[in-house]
């Protein structure tokens, strides 16, 4: 049973020892391919400050094409309206040129739904807007309000105030009394627990 056991604990770090290395070698060939672009790209910018090298007009300069599994996306600058309202229309009309064809590809459909969700997110932004604005001017209407509903209290007149100062006044007579009238009927003593210990 042993030899089992150990027989099958061995092929579990061969496994293990083969998938490390697996593992290493993959992450070896990213860093080269990585390291290599940016070499290069490090490599370009050193001839272009040194004086070596001519920069690129943008008339070589091409844009780079992502490709997709039914063929190429059409390249389209990202629409910026002045407003947001402008950006929906501009983003409305990506959509449209996008579907103009008549058999769209699977890219044209990809960008249509790239333009649809753009149009979701800039109306969400507008509706957004409108909703702030409308509580800040709720807001300011209530202050407003506020501001101008302040009751006016009228202050009591001399007998008012002499009446409410007499009440004020008997109330604080009326404890006095019943206190001592207490201690009075205790004979002057503690209150003691209304309990009493039984044995």
């Amino acid at each position: 049973m042993n030899a089992v056991l150990a027989q099958s604990a061995g092929e579990q770090i061969q496994r293990y020892d083969a998938i490390r290395r697996r593992n290493a070698e993959t992450a070896y060939d990213r860093n080269v391919q990585y390291n290599g672009r940016n070499q290069k790209t490090i490599e370009e910018l050193e001839a272009l400050l040194v004086g070596k090298k001519e920069p690129a007009s943008d008339s070589e300069v091409k844009p780079e094409v992502r490709q997709l599994d039914a063929g190429q996306m059409k390249q389209v600058a990202l629409p910026l309206g002045k407003t947001l309202e402008e950006t929906i229309d501009l983003w409305r009309d990506v959509r449209a040129d996008a579907l103009t064809e008549p058999e769209p590809t699977t890219a044209e459909y990809q960008l249509a739904a790239t333009a649809s969700a753009k149009i979701r997110q800039t109306e969400a932004q507008i509706a957004i807007q409108n909703r702030i604005r409308s509580d800040m001017e709720q807001n300011a209407a209530q202050q407003e309000t506020v501001a101008t509903n302040i009751p006016t209290t009228e202050l009591p007149s001399a007998e008012e105030r002499e009446l409410y100062l007499m009440q004020k006044r008997f109330q604080q007579a009326i404890s006095a009394y019943t206190v001592q009238a207490d201690a009075r009927q205790n004979g002057y003593a503690m209150e003691g627990p209304s309990f009493s210990r039984t044995a």
